[in-house]
């Protein structure tokens, strides 16, 4: 039996991991036919309904969902990354209830956080038990239990499945393998396909780290690698960040005219931090914490930091900073007018502090597990215990967000966010949720509209012109830039640019003389171009990545 189990280790393991995926999730998302929503559920949740119909209407990369806002469109899908949704969006598109689409969802989110995990546990040279064990303190650690239930942050969420990945690559440059720069690349990709805010995060990360280790990354070989691994990583994201930057060239947003939160509000006490720690607390707006047995870890280390030759001494005292960044010691009042005040909340640096306790702890740089035996197997039994009364004291603490997958099911086109960061700043979103039918605005003594038809993403209508001046008219969509118009006119058909309405965010062309119109949104030429970018390079990777382990395996052979 022994033997067996030896020889189908990797198998059992993998086995293992999809089991827990499942269980992990019982309480929360299965149990008797309900789910605990969190703070962001309603967001999310329209970003798959809005991709489920984007994609039955033949729009297979759209730029704005037009289930947004009840029919007004909201570019969610340009400004937040959809790769990873087509997955819950394809259930819907196939007779999947969007509860059943998101669980399911829910389930390859878990089970591919604890495969990459285990997998870059290996690239660390870390054993077969003890990369498991990574896997397990970091899949089910605290705080992106937190994550998972209480905020339902999914981008954040996918996102962390890459972290370790990063700390693999950068641990193989570090140690002279910069064959493996791919691995970053990939690594970051992953990441910027997910969440931009942590792709942020990260980036402060690896440089400290590269900070921490500078004798080992000025070497020739080794910046190369890291200028090839961002290099490629920057193209392969070309088709997202592009048309982010493009937009925000054109129009002011939300998240910059208004913005949310400033980060020094958000921060709290380091007394707080380790209290909420300690007792493994439920996450409120002022509870994010890593639990306790990362708690424990973190304070054996930090003693273990007076002892010479402490292997991994770095990766103790970047867990430390990253826990004092989250913290209201940190000055982060310098930082509230900077592009660091878009990562919104210090505490999102917890997911970094985890990751190092994590490793930490699997690595046994300090040989417990060898000292105590059986230690392994309680630390194991302590996580698992710890995921069972987290998840039950969310019940009992937050039982009115408990739904039924029938009421989960109901959806409102109206939740696009607590800051409503992509609207333009001149929308007035209160209005519109007052007016919710949408109409063509225009002044009837300047111009004549009829057999106004309004589809899915474009509106049409005929027009005749009183006024000899161009007049304009509002379209019932918010405004991106993108958007045209295509105008039949006098037996001649000519296509102009929509404008932004100034008064209330939304499209506006001008008119004149009688025709009729047909308006909706375009993909533009720099999107086109960074799409064409990024699918080349994705090209050139794969066929790269596969000529050499074909030409490995030819000399192998010979």
């Amino acid at each position: 039996m022994k033997t067996w189990m030896n020889r189908h280790s990797q198998f059992l393991i993998i086995l293992n991991f999809f089991i827990l995926s499942v269980l992990s999730l019982y309480i929360v998302y299965l149990q008797n036919g309900h789910i605990m929503i969190g703070d962001d559920y309603h967001f999310h949740q329209n970003r798959i309904e809005g991709l489920a119909l984007s994609l039955e209407q033949g729009m297979l990369l759209p730029k704005v969902s037009y289930f947004f806002i009840g029919g007004y469109g909201y570019a969610s899908s340009l400004f937040y990354p959809d790769f990873y949704l087509y997955f819950p969006a394809i259930l819907r598109v196939f007779g999947f209830s969007l509860a059943s689409s998101f669980v399911v969802f829910s389930v390859c989110i878990n089970f591919s956080t604890f495969v990459l995990t285990y997998i870059s546990g290996r690239y660390m040279s870390l054993t077969k038990m003890k990369s498991y064990l990574f896997s397990l303190l970091y899949t089910l650690s605290i705080y992106r239990l937190q994550d998972f239930f209480n905020r339902q942050a999914i981008g954040e969420l996918l996102a962390m499945g890459f972290f370790p990945l990063v700390l693999a690559s950068l641990y193989l440059l570090k140690n002279g393998k910069e064959k493996k720069w791919l691995l970053l690349t990939v690594a970051m990709t992953g990441i910027g396909l997910a969440h931009f805010i942590s792709l942020e995060i990260v980036s402060i990360f690896i440089g400290l780290y590269i900070l921490f280790n500078l004798k080992r990354f000025l070497k020739k070989e080794v910046i190369v690698a890291i200028v090839k691994a961002a290099g490629v990583t920057i193209l392969l994201l070309a088709f997202y960040l592009v048309p982010v930057f493009e937009q925000m060239k054109h129009v002011t947003f939300q998240v910059t005219a208004n913005p949310l939160t400033l980060i020094s509000e958000r921060s709290y006490s380091l007394s707080e931090l380790i209290t909420k720690s300690f007792k493994n607390s439920v996450f409120h707006k002022s509870s994010a914490n890593i639990g306790v047995v990362l708690l424990f870890g973190l304070a054996i280390y930090t003693l273990m930091l007076f002892k010479r030759n402490l292997p991994n001494r770095e990766l103790v005292i970047l867990a430390l900073f990253f826990m004092f960044m989250t913290t209201d010691l940190f000055p982060w009042s310098f930082f509230d007018h900077t592009p660091l005040n878009t990562i919104q909340f210090p505490w999102r640096f917890l997911s970094i502090v985890t990751l190092l306790l994590a490793f930490l702890i699997a690595n046994d740089d300090l040989g417990l597990f060898k000292k105590f035996p059986s230690s392994q197997i309680i630390v194991v039994m302590v996580i698992f215990l710890g995921v069972v009364l987290y998840e039950k004291e969310s019940i009992d603490t937050e039982g009115k967000r408990i739904l039924s997958y029938d009421a989960y099911d109901q959806t409102n086109s109206y939740y696009i966010g607590a800051g409503h960061e992509y609207l333009p700043k001149e929308v007035d979103y209160s209005t519109i949720k007052k007016n919710k039918e949408r109409k063509v605005v225009y002044d009837d003594a300047k111009i004549d509209i009829s057999n106004v038809k309004m589809d899915f993403d474009s509106v049409a209508f005929d027009y005749h012109s009183i006024d000899k001046k161009k007049t304009t008219v509002t379209i019932p969509f918010i405004y991106y830039y993108g958007y045209q118009a295509k105008i039949v006119s006098e037996g001649s058909e000519k296509i102009i640019p929509a404008s932004l309405n100034k008064q209330n965010g939304l499209v506006a062309i001008p008119l004149s003389k009688n025709g009729s119109v047909s308006i909706s949104y375009h993909t533009t030429l720099a999107q086109k171009i960074s799409l064409s970018i990024s699918v080349l390079t994705l090209s050139t990777c794969v066929t790269w990545k596969v000529a050499t382990m074909y030409s490995i395996k030819l000399k192998r052979k010979k």
